[in-house]
């Protein structure tokens, strides 16, 4: 048996090359994952054994609700402990007491981590593309078996991040919950994770207020 071409070669370490990139940059969106959802809960600690976190003055936040669409479990801390601490000014402005998320699945469990991890799929995708194109050149015996140990070897590096990413859940709600009349208002806690991008607005109430505006201006 001959030596593989040097085409067949650079092929097959350019491949390699490749499933390195794809894991490389998977690794790197999860750290970064991890390092901003660090950077949420602050000096809080969670303790698995409890399912609850410690804050830094040594007060227990407990779960409260979880979320469906977000797939994030909510814990607060008690009211009249949160209201009673000395650091509650930089803490939390909630008079219902300090409220940390956390997420129920392993990564990727957003959007953004699915479209990171989607990134990776379409990086190792090509490294099984390459090989498997030059197949169908027709090269020689050593070229095909080199290029078919290419292709299995990229296909087996490339299911995990395949086969994770179908059985995480998107974390997105299927529909957005629109405004209840006669809700009771919620105070806003510019300290607390916000899940949600989207703001619900009373599109009649609107409408009217701009023809009674076009109104005035016509008047």
């Amino acid at each position: 048996m001959t030596r593989p071409s040097d085409a067949a070669l650079l092929v097959a370490l350019y491949a390699v090359f490749l499933l390195g990139v794809a894991y490389s940059f998977d690794r790197l969106a999860r750290r970064t994952s991890a390092r901003s959802a660090k950077w949420r809960t602050g000096s809080f600690t969670y303790h698995a054994d409890h399912d609850a976190w410690l804050c830094p003055e040594d007060q227990w936040l407990w779960p409260q609700t979880f979320d469906p669409d977000q797939r994030v479990m909510r814990y607060r801390a008690k009211p009249t402990v949160c209201n009673a601490c000395p650091v509650k000014k930089s803490c939390t402005s909630s008079p219902n007491g300090r409220e940390v998320t956390r997420e129920v699945d392993p990564w990727p469990h957003s959007e953004a981590g699915r479209f990171h991890r989607g990134i990776a799929c379409c990086i190792a995708l090509l490294a099984v593309v390459l090989p498997a194109g030059m197949l169908l050149s027709g090269p020689g015996v050593s070229d095909t078996l080199l290029l078919l140990m290419t292709v299995a070897t990229a296909v087996a590096a490339g299911i995990p991040l395949a086969r994770h990413l179908w059985r995480t859940p998107s974390g997105f709600p299927e529909q957005v919950p629109h405004v209840r009349a006669g809700a009771p208002p919620v105070t806003d806690d510019r300290f607390a994770t916000r899940w949600g991008s989207f703001s619900v607005t009373d599109v009649s109430g609107s409408s009217r207020l701009r023809r009674t505006e076009e109104e005035g201006k016509h008047s």
